[in-house]
């Protein structure tokens, strides 16, 4: 694992200069600060074993309170994307996931797509909830809105006792990275960006998710959804072996293994 320069940072995985080795950049969702590509462990290690080379990158580093929007926001990656090289498999988790589809215009029009609760588009229910973990991280309570975003993130019905307690890293800093990303999802639609997609993708979302659920989604014929039952916003953490053995199908019909 190497890591690039302050204005992105991103940590690689696997092979890195392999000749004909297909690339994987991902984008992390919101997270209390960059935690390396943790998040998204169970879908790398599917990718490296097939052979890819994995590129994750802290979505939230090119936000600051001049990035007001979500389009201004965008136009920071998009400016940034050749920096990373040809893209084989555009990935992305939750707020990654929206910037990810956000930019597929700027992508070869073959390139994959692969999400896990990524939304393309919100509505009044989920803005209402991710506007009520940002309140409360912009109210200086980091630690309330952690514990709050870690209940919405678990399936429905499911007790954060039952999940373990909600990770301890909340401060200021912390703070500012989740009212920022959960402000920059509301009011989102880039559905018809993502039917015009020429290029394969495959959605993944719980059955159980909180937040982002199959409606939050946008797809064309050729795409596939698929809800994971039982799932909450992380199906791939939840249900690892179900989402490994979805991701592989994925990249053996796509020729990207």
């Amino acid at each position: 694992m190497t890591h690039a320069g302050p204005a992105a940072p991103a940590a690689v995985f696997g092979p890195e200069a392999a000749v004909g080795t297909a690339h994987a950049l991902v984008f992390a969702p919101v997270t209390p600060r960059w935690d390396e590509g943790a998040f998204f462990a169970p879908v790398i290690r599917t990718l490296t074993r097939a052979g890819l080379r994995v590129t994750v990158v802290d979505t939230l580093s090119l936000w600051d309170e001049e990035a007001d929007s979500m389009d201004s926001f965008v136009a920071r990656w998009r400016a940034l994307l050749p920096t990373f090289g040809p893209v084989d498999l555009l990935c992305g988790n939750a707020l990654g996931g929206a910037v990810a589809q956000a930019l597929l215009p700027d992508v070869d029009p073959a390139t994959a797509v692969l999400l896990v609760s990524g939304p393309a588009r919100t509505d009044a229910v989920l803005e209402e909830r991710l506007l009520e973990i940002a309140d409360l991280a912009a109210a200086g309570r980091a630690d309330a809105a952690l514990a709050l975003l870690h209940r919405r993130v678990l399936p429905d019905g499911t007790s954060p006792a039952q999940d373990g307690p909600a990770p301890a890293d909340a401060d200021a800093a912390a703070g500012r990275r989740l009212a920022a990303g959960m402000r920059l999802l509301c009011g989102i639609d880039v559905s018809a960006t993502v039917r015009a997609h020429p290029g394969p993708l495959l959605q993944v979302v719980g059955s159980r998710s909180q937040l982002v659920t199959g409606r939050h989604t946008a797809a064309a014929p050729h795409h596939r959804v698929h809800v994971a039952p039982g799932a909450g916003m992380r199906p791939h953490t939840e249900q690892p072996t179900e989402v490994s053995a979805l991701v592989e199908a994925f990249l053996w019909e796509k020729g990207l293994r």
